[in-house]
């Protein structure tokens, strides 16, 4: 036990002051890391202004460093691009295992990406997720963020607002053809 409480004082000790989460306007999210060592996140809006695969990279942050980790507007767009994409797809299987001819002939391998995109792949770009000083992921030893010392997971509301009202206002007519 007393091992167990020397690590758990090494942890609260790296953490120091941890970070400091501000919302902005309607839902955008900036971090500032208060801590002496460095924090590592996960974000959507940080991959794409970085270039990265949605998803790919994890994203250390600096000491004293404020920086944008969340941009709803960019979100919603993203989540609405992807939901019609994915319903589109669907629905171009659906009428091609139907028999259904005319079809716009798209490539056959990102029809499948985007039929294979669900409700929890869109409910991921509402997520943050953070870990105090170790990364993980491709660039790092640890792959998973559950491998890290201490993480935490931020669920943005609005954000998971937005992806409710887009579900919502998706058609749920059966499978036809695409004009």
């Amino acid at each position: 036990q007393c091992l167990e409480c020397y690590q758990e004082l090494l942890r609260r000790l790296h953490i120091g002051k941890g970070v400091q989460l501000d919302l902005r306007g309607e839902g955008d999210v900036w971090l500032r890391c208060l801590s002496d060592h460095s924090v590592f996140v996960q974000s959507y809006y940080l991959d794409r202004e970085a270039g990265r695969t949605p998803g790919d990279a994890v994203h250390k942050i600096y000491p004293a460093a404020c920086i944008k980790v969340f941009d709803l507007r960019q979100c919603h767009l993203q989540m609405q691009s992807l939901a019609t994409s994915a319903q589109k797809a669907a629905q171009m299987q659906a009428a091609a295992v139907a028999g259904v001819s005319g079809l716009a002939v798209g490539a056959p391998r990102s029809i499948s990406a985007a039929a294979g995109i669900g409700v929890d792949d869109l409910r991921r770009l509402c997520i943050l997720r953070l870990s105090f000083v170790k990364g993980w992921g491709p660039d790092y030893p640890r792959q998973s963020i559950k491998e890290t010392p201490c993480w935490v997971e931020v669920h943005l509301h609005r954000a998971l607002q937005l992806l409710d009202e887009v579900l919502h206002q998706m058609p749920i007519d059966g499978p036809r053809a695409v004009e």
